[in-house]
């Protein structure tokens, strides 16, 4: 459908005229966090997953799989994703409420982050599992759908990238310690 030559009556106008692009840009980044934590859940959940497989199955051995140095290696690699991730969403989220949204440098990161992140970490309790993992004797190949979405959704990451952040990383005054002490980065 297109609009041409549309007339919208100004009591129904969102922000001021010209407002259109910063409105539309801060309702974009205010889902950042949402999703970022989305991917914490997708991640934790796959690492259940992984870990319950793992900790039972012995794959022909005498021991569970879990003995294997690998195997913890790589459970320990997940973990520590996940919490740098859950850490990075709140954080995200805390920031954009204290700056009122006015600030979406940290919620746009940690999307980017958490959501790519996310891939890696599914793929990674897949290799722990095994084939069967791909299959519908795990439900990792479900949620392994579910976090491709993630860096694609919402603008993708790509995009977040350069409409927003390299966008503000060009801002005279751009402050890049800023987020970190909940302040306004531009």
């Amino acid at each position: 459908m297109d609009f041409v030559d549309a007339r919208v009556p100004v009591e129904n106008l969102i922000g001021a005229p010209g407002d259109g692009l910063a409105l539309t840009k801060g309702s974009f980044s205010w889902t950042c966090s949402s999703i970022a934590a989305a991917a914490v859940g997708k991640m934790r959940r796959a690492f259940e997953i992984a870990f319950d497989f793992v900790s039972t199955e012995k794959r022909s051995g005498s021991v569970p799989v879990i003995d294997h140095q690998n195997a913890g290696y790589m459970l320990a690699d997940i973990k520590t994703r996940i919490e740098v991730g859950r850490y990075f969403a709140w954080k995200a989220a805390d920031h954009f409420d204290k700056t009122g949204g006015l600030d979406r440098e940290l919620s746009n990161m940690s999307k980017i982050y958490n959501s790519e992140l996310s891939v890696q970490t599914v793929y990674d309790a897949m290799r722990l599992v095994g084939v069967d993992s791909y299959g519908d004797r795990a439900p990792l190949g479900d949620i392994m759908l579910d976090v491709l979405c993630l860096p694609i959704y919402d603008g993708g990451n790509m995009g977040v990238r350069r409409r927003h952040l390299h966008e503000m990383l060009r801002t005279p005054g751009y402050d890049p310690l800023a987020a970190a002490e909940n302040r306004l980065s531009v």
